[in-house]
């Protein structure tokens, strides 16, 4: 499949700020005081424990994580010591340790959900999403679409802003990833935004966060394209914990494992290009206008 050449920084650009960093920024003296730790970083206590109050702050860097001792194996839904190796089958933990006192629930990951001919389907239209807005720069070595309202998370406030449709080359893997998210938690699933992240060998990763609890709800989807993956699940304690999704795989994150864990991905564990697509709802409790509610839903709903 043609694709753009593997690197979204054609003349070096970078927008990282903070504790994000990438290859064109990582000899920075910014940079190179987060990998040394010369400067104060908020550790995982920090993000998990005051998600619902005023001093939220939404993730912390992996120079604060330690190596990840433990992977869970999906298919029996067991976390396992494995000094560092990742579980992809019941296979590969024989004889290892079940740590039956570290719980990551609400985790599900689904192998197969796309076929290959689907995810050839999707990433064309993403490199190539006219009418829609192409591929942006984003920070930490990742390029991103975004389909959805626009929102201050900080202020919490939420408008339409020019999200009108969701494009129709989704709709297919939309319709099945609200049917399949239905049938896991017995309730209709909403999405109301679908962000699109492209990562490469160029230093990409995702700082272990929690997605934001104002604005999303308890249901995060994700569908894993052109790559296999290794998801870091940290607690606020930091102990860190493995998970490997495959190729075309879909995962859901709910309850414990979207609200007591952080997720995200390390540098070393991004080998080629890889592209995610992530779906959310709203917050059941969300109290924002009602008319920008309804509009931003009926736009969800509406494809060209």
């Amino acid at each position: 499949m043609d694709h753009p050449p593997a690197g979204p920084f054609g003349g070096g650009e970078c927008r990282c700020t903070g504790i994000r960093f990438c290859q064109h920024c990582i000899d920075s003296d910014r940079a190179q005081s987060i990998v040394r730790r010369h400067v104060s970083l908020a550790n995982a206590s920090d993000v998990v424990l005051r998600q619902y109050t005023d001093q939220r702050m939404s993730s912390c860097s992996f120079a604060c994580v330690g190596p990840s001792l433990l992977s869970m194996c999906c298919a029996c839904r067991t976390v396992f010591e494995t000094a560092g190796g990742v579980l992809k089958c019941c296979g590969d933990h024989k004889g290892f340790i079940a740590r039956t006192d570290i719980e990551l629930s609400g985790l599900t990951i689904q192998p197969g959900f796309v076929s290959p001919n689907e995810e050839e389907y999707l990433v064309a239209f993403f490199d190539n999403p006219a009418p829609f807005a192409a591929w942006k720069v984003s920070q930490s070595g990742r390029r991103k679409q975004e389909y959805g309202p626009k929102a201050n998370f900080k202020k919490r406030k939420l408008k339409v802003g020019d999200f009108r449709a969701l494009p129709h080359q989704m709709k297919t893997t939309l319709d099945r990833v609200r049917s399949f998210v239905a049938e896991q938690t017995m309730r209709e699933y909403c999405i109301v935004e679908v962000s699109v992240l492209e990562y490469t060998a160029e230093c990409s990763c995702l700082d272990p966060h929690i997605d934001d609890t104002w604005l999303w709800g308890d249901r995060i989807g994700g569908l894993n394209l052109l790559d296999d993956v290794t998801l870091t699940f940290v607690s606020a304690d930091e102990v860190a914990v493995t998970v490997f999704v495959p190729r075309g795989a879909f995962f859901l994150l709910t309850g414990v494992s979207r609200y007591e864990w952080m997720h995200g991905i390390r540098r070393e564990d991004v080998k080629n290009r890889r592209v995610s697509v992530t779906f959310r709802e709203f917050a059941d409790n969300l109290v924002v206008d009602q008319e920008i509610l309804k509009t931003i839903v009926m736009s969800a709903t509406t494809f060209i």
